[in-house]
């Protein structure tokens, strides 16, 4: 088994104001300061569909259970936790007590990761989704320190897979080489044969291309079946940690991660609510925080990836439509830093009507 880590970029920024108010169409105490919901035209999508009916897999660290942004959207079990299996456990060997608490979050970033794909939104509090009425399948496979191994994430992925996932989100990795030689040594095959199994069951496997400036998917985001997914900031530009795709060979797309440098120029999302209140400003209450790094990016497509799912698509059908309606950067056409382009959730909407 080999240890696989998260692919957040940076701890939060503690620079920069407030965000510019964006197109702020619902009650959401933070809406105004998600550029990036704007950049992708989630609002205008929502006319067309909110992501009713669609279930999106957050494998990760697991989501805070309780938060009121998310709680309504959750699907919750208590065999969800691939790390503890048998629950939090206490007393001696022999008399040990264990109770199983499911995929409740003990690190932070999955909760953070699940708001970006479906907060809750016009419930006056908080933040809003990109699919705002789809509901989330909280999968636990790294610990309180946002670790695992590959065995664990291979499990999450199948148990998402066998419960319905229409979309799975994997924002975490390897760091980029070191999960090249992981592939070569066969330390990866566990999950590249989920990601195989869940494709085949109809789930699009949503994955972080990686934190390192390197111009390669990271693995396991360099699987032939994953949609590969970059980081912009809010003008638009590939954001400097992001890797990319030099092969041209995936289907590698990018969408709103944050700059890592200013809390505005990152990504507000959900929070465990047990930590303390956020350094920056704008934040203030418990259980929202900024975030940056590709493992933000990935969420917003994932979001996509539900608004379409709800529209009846098949998983190959949301990863052409993905695809085809992003909004070209860079030079004309897909190019290796910004791949197809950046994700529009308007766009795609409109090409299933």
């Amino acid at each position: 088994m080999r240890r696989i880590v998260l692919v957040v970029a940076t701890a939060v920024a503690l620079v920069g104001g407030l965000a510019s108010p964006g197109q702020a169409g619902t009650g959401d105490t933070y809406r105004h300061l998600q550029w990036g919901l704007d950049k992708i035209e989630a609002e205008p999508a929502w006319a067309t569909s909110r992501g009713g009916g669609a279930l999106v897999a957050v494998v990760d660290t697991g989501v805070d259970l309780g938060h009121p942004d998310l709680a309504a959207n959750l699907v919750t079990y208590d065999d969800a936790d691939m790390v503890e299996p048998d629950g939090t456990c206490t007393g001696r060997k022999g008399s040990r007590t264990c109770t199983q608490d499911g995929a409740q979050d003990k690190h932070g970033h999955g909760t953070h990761v699940a708001g970006i794909v479906a907060a809750v939104a016009n419930n006056g509090t908080g933040v809003a989704g990109v699919a705002p009425d789809a509901k989330v399948l909280p999968v636990r496979v790294l610990d309180a320190d946002g670790s695992g191994t590959t065995d664990q994430v291979a499990a999450g992925i199948r148990y998402a897979a066998d419960k319905g996932a229409d979309v799975i989100n994997l924002s975490l990795g390897f760091l980029s080489g070191v999960g090249q030689v992981v592939k070569l040594v066969g330390g990866l095959e566990p999950v590249y044969s989920a990601i195989d199994y869940a494709w085949s069951k109809g789930s699009v496997v949503v994955i972080a291309a990686g934190n390192d400036a390197v111009p390669l998917c990271s693995e396991p985001s360099a699987h032939p079946k994953a949609v590969c997914v970059g980081a912009t900031d809010s003008r638009d530009i590939r954001s400097f940690y992001s890797n990319t795709d030099a092969t041209m060979s995936s289907a590698y797309l990018v969408a709103p991660g944050g700059d890592a440098v200013t809390c505005a120029g990152d990504v507000v999302s959900t929070y465990l609510r047990s930590e303390p209140k956020s350094g920056c400003k704008a934040i203030e209450e418990q259980g929202y925080e900024y975030l940056a790094g590709t493992s933000m990016a990935t969420p917003h497509v994932a979001g996509v990836a539900a608004l379409l799912a709800a529209r009846g698509l098949t998983n190959a059908q949301i990863v052409g439509v993905l695809t085809q309606t992003a909004d070209d950067l860079g030079v004309p056409g897909r190019d290796a830093v910004y791949g197809y382009g950046r994700v529009n959730a308007a766009k795609a909407v409109a090409a299933t009507a």
